[in-house]
């Protein structure tokens, strides 16, 4: 019987080496491939081995810094707290500003005030939040 291998006694990637074998190894042999295929099918349904995401060139490093990632986590919880204490028209100013992306033109000409007011009501907004994270 002729087994082929392609990766373990290959010494050129893609290269396929058969070797002759006797019928009780190579059935031996197909079978532990077989059983190899199998478990290998069934561990991929369910994970990714980073090893494969590397040679495929989509891995991400992993070089953030728990110390920085708990720091973060903790300013955005100040930042929060500190939007809370904000009027609630500061805060919808704010959110349609900084979250939603509407312009300040836009937004004056809705509320039928000037640029400037909105630019000076953020201003105060701005003053106010790093008074409340001080």
């Amino acid at each position: 019987m002729i087994v082929k291998y392609d990766d373990f006694l290959s010494k050129i990637p893609g290269e396929v080496t058969e070797v002759e074998v006797d019928d009780e190894l190579g059935q031996y042999i197909a079978g532990m491939d077989e059983a190899d295929f199998n478990l290998n099918r069934k561990e991929t349904r369910r994970h990714t081995y980073m090893l494969e995401l590397e040679e495929k060139g989509r891995y991400i490093p992993d070089d953030s810094d728990p110390l920085d990632d708990v720091l973060k986590a903790e300013r955005i919880r100040e930042l929060m707290a500190a939007i809370e204490k904000l009027k609630p028209t500061q805060k919808e100013l704010l959110i349609r500003v900084y979250w939603n992306k509407e312009l300040q033109k836009d937004i004056a000409t809705e509320e039928g005030v000037s640029q400037q007011a909105i630019a000076s009501r953020l201003k105060t907004i701005l003053k106010n939040l790093k008074k409340f994270l001080k």
